[in-house]
């Protein structure tokens, strides 16, 4: 008897929880929290448009350099990115994961600190993490 009363108002208390909070069930898949005090924060951050200037760029190649980091198609969770042809404003493909810039480009250039980089077919693609969208790409090496 003790555990049926136990379990009925276990029962209850669940009811009365999930009809308290209709408001979070009524928008669909957004997740989004509403906030009600001004400034309004925006739900989907864009970072700045990145504008990088030739010795910008170059200064980015020579740091990067020497970073082993170039993506490799031998690996099984790369294979399906081999034909992406990479462009800008294109997502990557969700196989590859971008790194964080090195904290000396980043010190130089704060800009950068928003976003991510791959090395791909030779290039540098500098991504914005949050959207996966590439936002600048130019040759690996300055030639």
């Amino acid at each position: 008897m003790r555990y049926l009363s136990r379990s009925a108002w276990l029962a209850g208390t669940t009811l009365a929880i999930i009809a308290a909070v209709p408001a979070v069930a009524a928008s669909p898949g957004s997740g989004a929290v509403e906030q009600t005090i001004p400034p309004p924060v925006s739900q989907n951050p864009k970072p700045p448009p990145l504008h990088l200037s030739d010795d910008q760029r170059t200064k980015i190649q020579q740091v990067l350099k020497d970073e082993n980091s170039e993506v490799q198609f031998s690996l099984k969770s790369n294979k399906p990115s081999q034909k992406f042809e990479p462009s800008v404003g294109k997502k990557i493909p969700a196989g590859l994961h971008p790194h964080s810039l090195p904290s000396p480009l980043l010190s130089e250039m704060p800009a950068l600190k928003r976003y991510a980089y791959l090395k791909f077919k030779q290039q540098v693609l500098i991504i914005d993490p949050m959207s996966r969208k590439i936002v600048d790409m130019f040759p690996e090496a300055s030639g």
